[in-house]
């Protein structure tokens, strides 16, 4: 058995995990059946993944001491249980969307088995208008949101009548993976850690000095743990609740060109005056901006190897901000300022960047704090790139991605965009009982682009 020891952002992830806050990353993917599929489409995709298939990374890594899943170890297996990864649901036909993000939701709610593999690939048959669906869990020390997404291009193909494909979990890196590590190998490697890790010692106290002097100075750095408490707030439980809407890329870059704003900043946008517009269904508007912990991403295109590697900024989302056009460009302002600082770190300060930025929450979920859990941001928002081709899997098209990610205590809201083709889907999970109605934050994502839509009509007819 192979042991290796893990970085320190993946370690934090396994360390504050607990059953009231999984702490996997998920996909749901919807999919055409081909015109000619068999009945049996979909039992027919997991008979082919039992067998002799071997696993690679990440789908080969299980936490090393399944009784102490915390310790920042992992190790590999040769073998997996396919019936235990691989399970097939089936809804009453036709089943409709209410149906099957329920069934998410349940999945969504539970725990990955610590003694296996931690990555978990559920089909989801019976879907109305011939439809199937795939939801992936993965844990996030295992994969980030830039590497799924890569490993799922690798799995899919733009050919619908390539032959079928191979099972998910044998899918290995096509990039850059480690290379064995011999003994003169490995004290060179001890030498250039310790030297990187003094770099970005320096380099991270240069970024707290400057985030402090910002701050002071009254400029547009947005800094953590200055997030109002709203009527969400709280300990969270292990239900889930998820929804997500999708729009045509090309009304969002208008937007953005109308605006002289990044795509990014109308992303932010949208999911901040969502939030807005919900808080105020419930007379719970801040006076202070809700702000978003961001995750950038910090691998190259080459870069596959298991693991989170990602940076992470402070966004505010001017939600105490009445006029669409004046939130947005104090969005686009914070954006860009964290985004700018975040650019002068090195690999090893990009690092340990994110374990500092979040550290007292960190601490405080480790040690099982719940609703005393200093709350960094108001929520997570992600932006991971999609494919930009038609997709298949054995001849079935694939119709779009929705990501389903990690709410938090005192953060119960997690929001990520991914891109697919000329659309991009917006997907919400939360947690049930802290934030009831989701739909309404998807509903709100639609008032978003009309009410800047309606802004930037209304100043060019001016």
């Amino acid at each position: 058995m192979s042991i290796k020891a893990i970085s320190p952002l993946d370690a934090a992830f396994l360390l504050i995990e607990s059953d009231d806050m999984p702490w996997h990353a998920a996909l749901l993917m919807l999919f055409t059946l081909p015109d000619d599929a068999a009945a049996s489409f979909v039992p027919d995709l997991v008979d082919r993944m039992r067998g002799p298939h071997k696993p690679v990374s990440p789908f080969n890594l299980a936490p090393a001491y399944a009784k102490m899943p915390q310790l920042p170890f992992v190790r590999e297996v040769d073998t997996i249980d396919v019936d235990h990864h691989v399970v097939v649901h089936s809804l009453p036909r036709p089943g409709g969307e209410d149906e099957l993000n329920s069934v998410i939701g349940q999945l969504h709610s539970r725990r990955l088995d610590p003694s296996r593999p931690l990555w978990e690939l559920h089909l989801i048959d019976g879907l109305a208008d011939n439809r199937f669906a795939a939801f992936i869990k993965i844990h996030h020390s295992l994969a980030d949101g830039v590497t799924g997404m890569r490993r799922l291009l690798q799995w899919l193909t733009p050919n619908p009548d390539a032959d079928p494909c191979s099972p998910l979990f044998t899918v290995g890196p096509s990039g850059r993976i480690d290379a064995p590590v011999t003994p003169r190998r490995g004290l060179r490697a001890v030498r250039k850690q310790l030297a990187a890790r003094a770099t970005a010692g320096h380099e991270l106290s240069r970024t707290i000095y400057e985030m402090m002097r910002r701050t002071y100075a009254g400029q547009a750095l947005t800094v953590p743990y200055r997030t109002p408490k709203t009527v969400w707030h709280g300990r969270i439980d292990s239900d889930r609740s998820i929804a997500y809407t999708q729009f045509d890329l090309s009304r969002l870059k208008a937007l953005a060109d109308a605006t002289d704003t990044k795509f990014s900043d109308i992303a932010f946008y949208t999911c901040g005056s969502a939030l807005r517009t919900y808080l105020a269904e419930h007379a719970d508007v801040p006076s202070t901006p809700l702000t978003a912990g961001v995750p950038m991403s910090t691998r190259d295109e080459n870069d596959d190897r298991p693991g989170s590697a990602f940076g992470f900024i402070t966004v505010d989302l001017a939600t105490n901000i009445a006029d669409p056009i004046e939130r947005l460009q104090t969005i686009a302002r914070s954006n860009a300022t964290a985004t700018e600082q975040l650019s002068h770190l090195s690999e090893p300060g990009l690092v340990l960047q994110p374990v500092l930025a979040n550290g007292p929450m960190i601490a405080a979920l480790a040690l099982r704090f719940g609703k005393r859990t200093p709350a960094a941001f108001g929520l997570v928002m992600s932006n991971i790139p999609g494919p930009k081709v038609q997709l298949y899997l054995d001849g079935a098209r694939l119709d779009a991605l929705v990501p389903v990610s990690v709410p938090m205590h005192n953060s119960p809201v997690n929001m990520t965009c991914i891109g697919h083709g000329d659309k991009i889907t917006f997907g919400i999970a939360v947690a049930t009982r802290n934030v009831p109605d989701v739909g309404h934050i998807a509903a709100g994502l639609e008032k978003a682009i009309v009410d800047l839509e309606r802004q930037v009509a209304a100043r060019k007819a001016a």
